[in-house]
């Protein structure tokens, strides 16, 4: 089994872009991964590869996360300091291509909002963290061939959706 280090190294970023698609906030994105990640790391000597492989492992913990925050959301931010929504970082591109890019994210955002919460799972899943089917199965409970199910009329759902905004 590789080092934690590597682990991390390894899937950070695919956590931290499923916890973000989840949550559509930067900031409160870093505070789950580091959460997520700092359970991994307490349990690490607990994980046992014979039950499934790594990225299932922290997936769940990411998804874990995630359900507690908004159980306890109510609690810990009774008062809303603000009502925007953080976007992707920015990279050096022209005007134009930003605006395009803001635009096409601004519409699958919109799109993400109208599906139902298993839907939004799924497809935070395997889209922004590259997890196969199976893998998904594991993490959420649902069968593989209802993961595989759900994603596709997800996306067209998402398709259609982005067509008419």
């Amino acid at each position: 089994m590789a080092p934690f280090q590597e682990l991390y190294n390894a899937y950070f970023k695919r956590v931290y872009a499923y916890v973000f698609v989840r949550v559509k906030d930067a900031a409160l994105a870093e505070d789950l991964c580091a959460g997520a990640w700092r359970k991994a790391c307490e349990k690490f000597a607990s994980y046992d590869e014979t039950k499934g492989v790594f990225a299932q492992w922290i997936f769940t913990i990411a998804r874990n996360e995630i359900n507690m925050y908004r159980r306890l959301y109510w609690v810990r931010h009774f008062f809303s300091l603000t009502d925007t929504e953080d976007v992707l970082p920015v990279q050096d591109k022209t005007p134009l291509r930003q605006a395009e890019e803001d635009e096409l994210k601004r519409r699958l955002l919109l799109a993400l909002d109208k599906l139902s919460t298993k839907e939004r799972d799924v497809i935070s899943l395997k889209f922004y963290s590259g997890l196969n089917n199976r893998q998904i199965a594991a993490v959420t409970g649902m069968s593989e061939s209802n993961v595989g199910t759900v994603a596709h009329r997800a996306v067209e759902k998402m398709r259609r959706d982005m067509e008419d905004l």
